[in-house]
Formats: C-alpha cells, structure tokens, sequence
C-alpha cells in the first residue's frame, strides 16, 4: 500500500501501464500526478484527460508522476531519502502541528 511518498520504490513504477492498460488512453493524452501534504494527508493519485486544466496541479500542490518515476529509475530510495518541500499557509491546521512539535 502507498501511504507517503517514502512508500514509492522501483515496484511503483508500474502504475503508468497501469493506468494505461486499463483505459486504454495513451500515455501523451493523460495527466498523472500525486497529491500529499499539505492539501491531503494521504497520497493519492489523480488521472486527467491532458486537456483538461485541473485545479490543484500547482507545483507547490502535486508532482507529476512521469517525474516521481523517473527520479526512482535514478535512485531507487529517491523518496527515502528526500526531504519535500511544501507550501503551508498561515491558518493551516498542519503548519500548528508543526509549530507545536517544534519542527519550525
């Protein structure tokens, strides 16, 4: 099961033929990216027709998945090892826990 980004390794890299196989869409007509903190506390994976301008595609909200698996095919631990960044604002329930806990 993928809960975090330091769940994905070389075994994830499947889910683009995946994703392809069961729709039958080429892979040049989809939008694939991952979403996690700090907008959604699980990862999760979202499939769009290319065209369509989805909102929550901001590179401070998602990560293209064609990238994610590119940076694995480099180093498989890529995401046990890398520390992500993201945007938290003000009034952000997750950035208080992390006031809390002392991690800024």
């Amino acid at each position: 099961m993928l809960c975090t980004y330091s769940d994905l390794s070389l075994h994830s890299l499947y889910l683009q033929e995946v994703v392809q196989d069961r729709y039958g869409l080429p892979l040049s007509k989809l939008r694939m990216y991952l979403h996690y903190q700090p907008s959604y506390y699980h990862l999760h994976i979202h499939v769009t027709n290319l065209q369509f301008d989805a909102p929550g595609t901001q590179a401070t909200k998602a990560h293209l998945l064609s990238d994610v698996i590119e940076n694995i095919r480099l180093k498989s631990d890529y995401y046990q090892s890398k520390s992500l960044t993201f945007v938290a604002r003000d009034n952000d329930g997750l950035l208080a826990k992390y006031k809390e806990a002392g991690k800024l």
